[in-house]
């Protein structure tokens, strides 16, 4: 049997997952294969827990390898997320509020490598005439994947597509974390697909439909920002505090505020932002019009 996504590492998750097996007349012991959709807590939390209890096999992207040692670092994005908001203008009473790392939580789970690594395109056996087909989906995380069933053409979607929210996404340094999770939406748009079961949610009528309704959400959204930056040169905390709801408690606020920096960059990329430093503090602005030649 396989089992997609685990969850974090508590006694009531392990509970409920033994009981929503017993439902199935299945046991933990029927477990062969989990496939976790990427490296977060909530999806691969408890699978070192699982691998030990049933030996199964443990199958990601192969990307994954690359990010375990920062999910095992617990607090070391927030270091560095304080870091990259004191060079973008958040304002001094905010700073220690979001610099502030509580301990790892029981519930975490230590991160285990994939014992099968999989990539784009690779068909994970069910059984002898079915299997699931590999759709690597970067952008939530970069070892995100989606699973294709070649019996029913349903996908399961991970956090890539989740039916009422959008999933958050971070600001990269090394790129366009927007841009690559936007290509990803529009190759699940492109495959037509039906019915999608998310990780979070209530099923999804039209997987393909919804990638395009989210991709349509976050055009909305950088559209909103070219209009803050109209009026003006803006820092990412002063845009952030424009277009997030306020009173936002300290893990909301690094949420917003890195994904605010992820659309920034986007608009950098796509030529309608520019960025300048002014006494240590970094400032964004639409760019100048190029004159006629």
């Amino acid at each position: 049997m396989t089992l997609i996504d685990c969850g974090v590492d508590s006694e009531e998750g392990w509970d409920a997952l033994v009981a929503g097996l017993a439902a199935l007349d299945r046991s933990i012991d029927d477990i062969n294969q989990l496939i976790c959709t990427h490296l977060h807590v909530d999806h691969m939390g408890m699978a070192a827990r699982v691998v030990e209890a049933t030996g199964a096999r443990f199958a990601m992207h192969e990307a994954a390898n690359d990010g375990l040692a920062d999910y095992n670092e617990w607090g070391a994005g927030i270091s560095r997320q304080a870091e990259l908001a004191a060079h973008h203008g958040i304002p001094h009473d905010a700073a220690d509020e979001i610099a502030e790392v509580q301990p790892r939580p029981a519930w975490a789970g230590a991160g285990i490598a994939p014992t099968r690594p999989v990539v784009d395109g690779d068909l994970i056996p069910l059984s002898a005439e079915r299997s699931l087909e590999v759709v690597h989906t970067p952008g939530h995380d970069e070892a995100h994947i989606c699973l294709i069933d070649s019996r029913t053409g349903v996908m399961f979607s991970g956090d890539h597509v989740l039916p009422q929210i959008t999933p958050v996404v971070l600001h990269d340094p090394e790129g366009d974390r927007l841009g690559t999770y936007i290509d990803s939406l529009q190759r699940i748009e492109a495959l037509g697909l039906g019915l999608t079961y998310p990780a979070h949610g209530v099923v999804i009528e039209q997987g393909s439909m919804r990638a395009r309704q989210i991709i349509l959400h976050h055009e909305r959204r950088l559209g909103g920002i070219a209009q803050e930056l109209s009026h003006g040169p803006r820092t990412a905390w002063n845009i952030m505090e424009q277009i997030f709801r306020p009173n936002l408690i300290a893990f909301q606020k690094r949420l917003a505020f890195s994904e605010t920096l992820a659309h920034l960059v986007h608009l950098e990329h796509r030529g309608e932002a520019v960025t300048f430093d002014e006494e240590g503090t970094t400032y964004y602005r639409i760019p100048p019009r190029k004159r006629p030649t």
